[in-house]
């Protein structure tokens, strides 16, 4: 069962990062994988380019140091 949920969250990550290449018509992309499961998926597929574990809280950081 946990293979089966990994494995089709790669599956479906592949899906749609190629169909948002696609719908786009941009080809010279990086897509980038962050949060929890990110670190997972990025092993397992070329799709993905960069992990980032921390860049949701980096963004926030640098909205927050902007504000002061």
């Amino acid at each position: 069962m946990q293979a089966g949920l990994v494995y089709g969250q790669i599956g479906q990550t592949e899906y749609i990062v190629r169909s948002m290449i696609e719908e786009s018509g941009y080809r010279d992309v990086k897509v980038v994988a962050t949060g929890g499961l990110g670190r997972i998926i990025a092993k397992e597929t070329d799709c993905i380019h960069i992990y980032d574990p921390n860049l949701t809280l980096s963004g926030l950081r640098l909205i927050f140091e902007k504000q002061k």
